[in-house]
């Protein structure tokens, strides 16, 4: 059904919001009105582009004129809140700045130190001190090359001891000195005490590039391991399942504690290389005015070996939408989750460029299962759920010892 209900052509709406407006500036004794559509053209056609492609877009009415004047940035989440589906995922992007709308944590794609950090109390209780204990160094980052490594404390942040205001300083900006401190464990009286201190100068922030395979390795004789931090290129994560293969693996993890962002196309490429079952695997449903971009996603081969996800709240997206698929799809236990409730993404994102210096994602379609089923977007909740930050010891990412790859080893 229209949005525009009572009104043959919607253009009329805009045609009558001018004309007050031309009535009100003529009855000021000048006419304003070219500078209200000067102002306000670039929100008007993200509301004609939203109301076409958006997929609530039958919600998408007009404003008041004042609200028009908005920062397309804002604008878009006074249309999007008329749709009433709590829509978390939609946003725009200013062409002239650049912007990371999917950080990992501490973690900026765009300028960062390449690392993630969590706020936390001395483990040892012995002081009444706070720490950002390091939980994730990218490859190549000026925090890797510092020396930093996961599970390291970190307690000052130059002349600042660790606070909730301190630690956004971990994100990006100048060179920084940090205090590191290091944790040991009395295993026989469960007990914990730092063993060293180091000062360590972290150098300038700069753009890190995130391989998409992160870890690739065998973690036992029989068991490949891949880290994803992306489902976008089907060619990099091909020849990692392919070199674990004929390194004689039966199950696989996958773990996307990390993955926050990816595409339908490399998701179904995947799920081809993985899946224990064929048939129909995803399906998109988009709205009324572009249903005939509806589409269902099928399997055509079949893989012998048991998968395990690992996931964290960081997990969105295009990984949340494999998962969900081939659980569906699975019979038995073949597909276990373990880790952390997800974050929760059961549409797909589109980018639409505008012609005024901006570029909008908005939610296009729902993503639902073989049976047309969507309901994970509060998140997908893991078979067995393990919080890592709840142990003393961070191993490496894709280290056997490491406490969920070793709970997944130990139970299988």
């Amino acid at each position: 059904m229209s949005i525009y209900k009572h009104i043959k052509h919607p253009f009329l709406l805009h045609i009558f919001a001018y004309s007050a407006l031309v009535l009100m500036c003529v009855a000021c004794g000048k006419d304003r009105t070219y500078e209200y559509e000067e102002k306000t053209v670039g929100c008007h056609q993200m509301q004609t582009l939203m109301a076409e492609w958006y997929l609530w877009g039958d919600s998408i009415k007009d404003l008041d004129w004042q609200q028009y004047f908005a920062k397309p940035t804002d604008f878009i989440s006074k249309l999007t809140s008329q749709s009433k589906a709590n829509d978390k995922w939609s946003y725009c992007l200013i062409d002239t700045i650049e912007s990371d709308p999917l950080p990992c944590g501490y973690f900026d794609h765009v300028n960062s130190y390449g690392m993630d950090v969590l706020l936390m109390n001395d483990p040892t209780g012995e002081t009444t001190k706070q720490y950002a204990r390091v939980v994730t160094v990218y490859a190549n980052s000026p925090a890797e090359r510092c020396g930093l490594q996961r599970n390291d404390f970190i307690g000052q942040v130059d002349d600042n001891k660790m606070a909730s205001t301190v630690i956004k300083n971990l994100v990006n900006g100048r060179s920084r000195t940090l205090v590191v401190s290091h944790l040991g464990v009395n295993e026989e009286e469960n007990s914990f005490f730092w063993t060293s201190v180091d000062t360590l100068t972290l150098p300038l922030s700069e753009r890190v590039i995130v391989p998409t395979v992160m870890v690739s390795r065998m973690v036992a004789s029989d068991v490949g391991y891949l880290m994803l931090t992306d489902l976008s290129h089907t060619d990099d994560i091909t020849a990692a399942i392919r070199r674990l293969e004929g390194q004689g693996m039966n199950d696989l993890i996958i773990d996307v504690r990390l993955c926050n962002s990816g595409t339908i196309e490399c998701v179904h490429e995947v799920a081809n290389l993985i899946s224990q079952k064929g048939g129909t695997f995803l399906r998109t449903f988009w709205n009324m005015k572009k249903s005939e971009y509806n589409q269902t996603y099928t399997i055509t081969s079949v893989a012998n070996y048991d998968l395990y996800f690992i996931t964290s709240n960081y997990t969105q997206g295009a990984a949340e939408w494999l998962i969900h698929g081939l659980q569906t799809m699975a019979e038995d236990d073949a597909v276990i989750v373990v880790g952390k409730q997800t974050a929760g993404q059961n549409v797909m994102l589109k980018a639409i460029p505008s012609d005024y210096q901006y570029t909008i994602y908005p939610a296009v379609a729902f993503v639902g299962d073989q049976d047309g089923n969507c309901d994970y977007a509060s998140g997908i909740k893991p078979d067995v759920e393990l919080n890592e930050f709840d142990y003393a010891v961070l191993y490496p990412y894709g280290d056997s010892r490491e406490v969920i790859i070793d709970y997944i080893l130990s139970n299988r």
